[in-house]
């Protein structure tokens, strides 16, 4: 049975979407104490087997659910990853609050409230391997890496897209057109292959449009690059359709659901390698480029697209891996895979748990499943 039961703040509390472009997080702390209250209330009125938080997932603000006497399971969470310092040259006048929440990252496990959160916790999924340690250094045990994005039968072919070779290479480039998202880095090594028949298409909206624009103007690649602004979700699939390869090069993302869409249609990832990408992205489905500094991100970025240019095998061999990886991430079998962690909570709970902590010091127990960790 499915039942759900809405927590709101009253007043001037309340979160009205018209009004606000994000929840605060002086509101979300104290909508979860609200939310902790009622679950009590729940708890004794049903009895739960377990409790867990999905959203928002991020460990800046842990959720005080493993409060209740039962099993608690934290995620996928994210927001451990930071851009790379030899990147944030790139961010603009964005790069000082970057540099302050990279500094709150570095001190962050020694919170207090997401100590005894980590600690608490039955089982902790991490979007990440950054987020990963960082749980781990606040005492998290038995962290599993699972994304925090799914894929939808219906985005899903049944069988592996098949691409044509054709004499221009078209990109595609999807996202909010915002600094951390880094488009920057595609236009500049896209102007290092100026001898090779390849475009851009940038499908997103934002702040950043007009000075992009600008730089692929300065860049000489008018003719080159396609801004298409926001495009409507069900038009989505045709435009994977359309595109051969896909590049990803924001500086910090929990992993990035266009990135899952691109593979789900068979197309071939460039990205930079970290965060959820160098997590999950398997090796053989793209080409993940080191991130040192911004000169040789560039020219990596370049000549990763110089390679699929002069190689339609590898194309082809990269896009069907990764519609192969698309294929183990749907919702379904993800719900699947969750409800059989469900089970194994449950079972070990049966043997080890009693109120407080006692149940964490197990969680270790349980398969890790999903991850690929390093």
């Amino acid at each position: 049975m499915l039942r759900f039961v809405w927590i709101r703040l009253s007043g001037r509390l309340a979160w009205d979407p018209a009004k606000h472009s994000h929840v605060s997080a002086w509101r979300y702390i104290l909508w979860q104490k609200k939310a902790l209250r009622q679950a009590h209330r729940l708890q004794k009125q049903v009895g739960f087997d377990i409790v867990h938080h999905v959203s928002w997932g991020t460990v800046s603000e842990p959720p005080p659910l493993w409060r209740l006497p039962i099993p608690f399971v934290w995620g996928p969470v994210g927001g451990g990853q930071v851009a790379p310092a030899c990147l944030r040259s790139y961010l603009g006048s964005a790069a000082k609050a970057e540099w302050m929440r990279d500094f709150r990252m570095r001190l962050i496990s020694l919170r207090p409230a997401l100590r005894k959160t980590a600690r608490n916790s039955a089982m902790i999924l991490a979007t990440n391997h950054e987020t990963a340690q960082l749980l781990e250094r606040a005492g998290a045990s038995g962290v599993t890496l699972f994304l925090d994005t799914g894929i939808g039968e219906e985005f899903l072919p049944m069988q592996a897209p098949q691409r044509i070779s054709r004499r221009e290479l078209t990109l595609l480039w999807a996202g909010r057109l915002q600094p951390r998202k880094c488009l920057p880095l595609a236009l500049e090594a896209l102007a290092q292959c100026n001898d090779l028949p390849v475009r851009l298409l940038v499908a997103g909206k934002g702040a950043m449009r007009c000075q992009w624009e600008a730089l692929s103007q300065r860049l000489g690649l008018t003719n080159r690059v396609e801004f298409l602004g926001q495009v409507d979700y069900s038009q989505m699939p045709a435009l994977y359709r359309a595109a051969d390869v896909f590049i990803f090069t924001s500086v910090r993302d929990a992993f990035g659901s266009q990135v899952l869409e691109a593979m789900a249609s068979g197309l071939p990832i460039i990205a930079l390698d970290h965060q959820g990408v160098r997590a999950f992205v398997p090796d053989n489905a793209g080409v993940k480029v080191p991130v040192a500094s911004p000169q040789e991100a560039i020219a990596g970025l370049a000549s990763a697209i110089r390679l699929l240019v002069f190689s339609p095998e590898a194309r082809i061999e990269m896009g069907l891996a990764a519609w192969e990886f698309a294929r183990t991430q749907t919702w379904n079998r993800r719900a699947e895979l969750m409800s059989s962690w469900y089970e194994r909570i449950l079972c070990q709970r049966s043997k080890h748990f009693a109120p407080g902590n006692a149940f964490a010091q197990h969680s270790s127990d349980l398969p890790n499943l999903a991850s690929r960790r390093s």
